[in-house]
């Protein structure tokens, strides 16, 4: 009797702990993920950003890590103000206890034209009320990476001749004019001047030449978060992008 005694709590205590243990479902996490997808295409920016823990860490491609909401802010907030959606397809999903993981790929849309591909890794932290939250995003893009500059060989300046479609001609050529314009976005980033042009035979067919300085600063910003949203915004379809470089 003393032996079954001594037992007891030791029983009770087990069967409490097992009681009480938390759903490990997988199907929580891809929920989560889910609202964070309706969130982007509802352009509900507040809606997205309350998937995230306090303390998210956010690595967005081609940048250094940032913590906080307010990172999960900038980093998709753009997005949403360019009009982008997107979709998350789940691959792998996996909970333990408090902690889980959800790894997949995405496509990223401007209208019906696929701006982007690529994969991302979740990891999600179940709080004391229950509810889980987003603690680390990291996503990259399909697409190869932007070229290394090639060398200046001293000359102060290069060229380049980019040529593309786009949805509407008008549209695309009002970005570069007023304030606030392309030009300015250019510029900031290492093109010290571009020409607009346009085609008599192709109404969708555009260029510009662009007179650089700093060859390595307007390619991360073509490739950026920021370029591929303005490039969404204009209207820019981009399989059609070819960047040609001043021959020597």
């Amino acid at each position: 009797m003393k032996k079954l005694l001594t037992l007891l709590p030791v029983f009770l205590l087990a069967t409490a702990c097992t009681q009480s243990a938390p759903s490990a479902d997988p199907s929580e996490i891809k929920a989560r993920s889910e609202a964070w997808e309706t969130a982007l295409n509802a352009k509900d920016i507040e809606a997205l950003v309350s998937t995230y823990a306090e303390d998210v860490r956010v690595m967005a491609p081609n940048e250094k890590s940032a913590i906080g909401r307010e990172a999960a802010r900038a980093a998709f907030g753009g997005m949403i103000d360019a009009g982008l959606t997107g979709t998350l397809t789940s691959v792998d999903t996996a909970v333990s206890g408090d902690i889980a993981y959800n790894v997949g790929v995405y496509t990223l849309l401007a209208g019906d034209d696929v701006v982007d591909t690529g994969k991302y890794m979740e990891t999600w932290r179940r709080g004391s009320d229950g509810v889980w939250l987003m603690t680390n995003d990291i996503w990259n893009s399909d697409n190869p990476p932007t070229p290394p500059a090639r060398p200046m060989a001293n000359r102060p300046e290069t060229h380049l001749l980019i040529t593309h479609e786009v949805d509407d001609v008008e549209r695309w050529l009002s970005a570069w004019r007023g304030e606030d314009s392309r030009h300015d976005l250019f510029k900031a980033h290492g093109a010290r001047h571009v020409h607009t042009f346009t085609s008599a035979d192709n109404p969708n067919l555009t260029g510009l030449v662009v007179a650089v300085e700093d060859l390595d600063a307007l390619n991360a910003m073509l490739g950026s978060e920021e370029g591929m949203a303005a490039a969404a915004e204009d209207g820019v379809r981009g399989e059609t992008l070819t960047i040609l470089t001043e021959a020597d």
